[in-house]
Formats: structure tokens, sequence, C-alpha cells
């Protein structure tokens, strides 16, 4: 009797054991796909518009005949006028320093010298138009500072459709190049530069088209004939153009670098480079610009791990011109990323401070202006 009692026992333990090794199998972790939690996308560190100074003279490239219409610009901004458009553009955006507030007023006032001597000029960032905006509100001073600057009102004229305008943002970025060097905040309030080639029409045109029929197709004809200055750089303007297409129809190493003898400023160069490769390299545009635009970046990085870092930065020689991310707006409500406008996304009738097109893609805000003829 004893035995037969050991025996079930022994059965009883042995069944308990073998449910017990069946169940810690089936608990086990099958083999498969590890998932992990997805990490949000890094947040672009926010630039800091306290480690340069501004430029003095806004920044004009050497040999720009400017001056003048920049220092009248300047004057009629130090008066009253400029504490209280600062006033009001610091009260609507609170998270805005007054360093942020100096650089982007800073490329407003370039955005104006650009009206000065083109008919018209897109606005293709949202950060900009803002404080553009708020000036507007002054309507009494704002009138005045228009005439001061170039005879008449800056006009700031909504346009309806809104479509990405690749072509018009080339030649901006043309103009822009030759007129100003480029800053450490550049590209990060404009959007990249040099990512779109110049239209056939307008390559067409620059090369074929008078001079004259150039000034009455795309300059600020009646600004250039009251101040001698807007009428210098619009004539120098036409020349550049044409000389590059010249060179470009000849020399197939237009677009190498230049030697150190070129000066300081490489943006014109790049500029320059931009035409080249419309002409000669259209399908692989891109590719080519990117190709010097890495460069310059690898070289911009060698001067700061040099201790040389705002050398490169003061002297507009090709740093800041370029942004991945896209620019910080200070309150505005962009929602379009790069290269993906719709006509739909980017219109804007009222020309309101919330565009929706981001300033680092060819749409313009939606905005524009120009002193007319």
């Amino acid at each position: 009797m004893t035995f037969v009692f050991i025996l079930v026992l022994v059965v009883i333990v042995v069944l308990i054991a073998a449910s017990s090794s069946k169940s810690g199998r089936t608990n086990q972790r099958r083999p498969g796909p590890v998932h992990r939690t997805k990490l949000p996308a890094r947040t672009p560190a926010k630039p800091d518009y306290r480690s340069e100074p501004l430029p003095s003279g806004l920044g004009l490239q050497p040999g720009v005949p400017l001056k003048p219409a920049a220092d009248r610009l300047e004057q009629a901004l130090q008066a009253e006028y400029g504490d209280r458009l600062r006033k009001r553009v610091l009260g609507k955006y609170p998270s805005m320093s007054e360093a942020e507030y100096e650089w982007k007023l800073l490329e407003l006032k370039r955005y104006f010298l650009m009206t000065a001597v083109l008919k018209e000029v897109p606005m293709f960032s949202e950060a900009v138009d803002d404080i553009w905006h708020e000036m507007l509100m002054f309507t009494r001073e704002y009138q005045r500072f228009g005439e001061t600057l170039l005879g008449a009102t800056i006009h700031h004229a909504p346009h309806t459709d809104g479509t990405p305008d690749p072509g018009g943002r080339a030649w901006f970025d043309w103009v822009y190049a030759h007129l100003f060097t480029s800053t450490p905040f550049t590209g990060q309030i404009w959007g990249s530069f040099f990512r779109y080639p110049l239209d056939r029409q307008r390559i067409d045109r620059l090369s074929s088209e008078s001079e004259e029929e150039l000034e009455q197709l795309w300059f600020n004809r009646k600004a250039a004939a009251q101040f001698s200055e807007i009428g210098q750089t619009v004539r120098w303007l036409i020349e550049q153009a044409k000389d590059q297409l010249r060179q470009a129809a000849v020399n197939p190493t237009y677009a190498e670098r230049p030697s150190e003898s070129h000066g300081p400023s490489l943006m014109p160069y790049l500029a320059g480079a931009m035409l080249f490769y419309s002409i000669t390299e259209f399908t692989g545009f891109n590719e080519q610009m990117q190709e010097l635009l890495t460069e310059e970046e690898a070289k911009r990085e060698a001067g700061q791990q040099s201790g040389d870092s705002s050398s490169c930065a003061s002297s507009g020689c090709g740093s800041g011109i370029w942004s991945d991310s896209d620019s910080d707006d200070g309150g505005s409500s962009g929602s379009c990323s790069s290269g993906s406008c719709s006509s739909s996304s980017c219109s804007s009738s009222s020309c309101s401070s919330s565009s929706s097109c981001s300033s680092s893609s060819s749409c313009s805000s939606g905005c524009g202006g120009g002193g007319g003829d």
C-alpha cells in the first residue's frame, strides 16, 4: 500500500513539473520585430541673434551705388516712427527679443531697397512680412517713409493666386546676392538661397533685350529717374547679368571657384554660378549648386573650428545662405513645407500675416511690394 502511495505521489509531481514547463514555454515572447517608440523630431535650436553685430550700411556689397538710398532709409526710421514700430512688434510677439527684431528689421530694410530698384518684389519671408504689416498701421508715417526712400509709396499688394514661384525666387536670389552680403541669419529668415534656376524666358530676355527694354520690364524706372544712385544700380545689375551670360557662353570653367583675388564675398559668385548652371546644366542644376554650397559650408565650419567664426559671416563669403529648417517667424502660422506649396495652401487674398506658406519654399507669402511706375 505504501508503495502504491509513493508511486502515485511521484506521478503527480511529474505531471505538475511537466505542466509548469509547458506553461513557461507558452508565456515566453515569440521572436519578431521589436517595436520602439518613435522619438519626436528634433526641434532646431533657435538662432542666437545676439551672437553677431549688425552689418554697417545694411551690408551692401562693395561697389554697389545704393549707399545714399540706404542712408535715407535709415534716417527715415531713426525718428519716432522707428521707436513706435519696435514697441508695436515686440508687444505683439512677446517671445521675440530685441536682437531678433533688429535682424529681421534689417532684412525688411534690404527688401525695401530691392523695391527701390525693381518694379515688383515678391515677399518670401513671413517673419519680414509681419514687421511690414505693423509698419502699415502707421499710415502717415509709412507714406512719408516711402516718399523719402524712393519718391513714392511702397505698395503692399496681395497676390491673388499665391502659386509656387521658383523662377521669381531665383531672380530674387540673384538680385539680393549682388546687392547684399550674407549674414549668419540670412537663410534662417529668407529660406535657402540658390535652390532654383532662372527660368528660360528670363535668361533669353536678359540675353537679347536692350538695357532700356529690360528697365521697362523689371525695374523701377520712376525711382531710377529721380535718384541717381538707384538709376546707377539698375544699369549696373543689367550689365552684370549680360556680362555673366556672355562669359557663360564662351567660358566652360566660368562657374569654377574664383581665386583669392576675387574678393572676400562669394555671394555674387554663387549668383553667377546659379545663372551659369541655369543655362548649361538645367537638368542637373540642384546637384551642381548643392556641391558648391556644401563646399562653402565645409569652409565655414573649418573657419569656425580655427577660431575665425565671424570673419566669414561678416564678409558674406557664403555662410548663412541656406537653411534646411523653416525660419523662426516670431509668431506667424506658416504650415507649408519646402517645395510642397500648392495654390490653395499658399494663396492669400487678404495678405494677412497668417499666410500658410513657409519662407523656405519657392512660394511667396502672398504679398509683394514695389514703388511702381
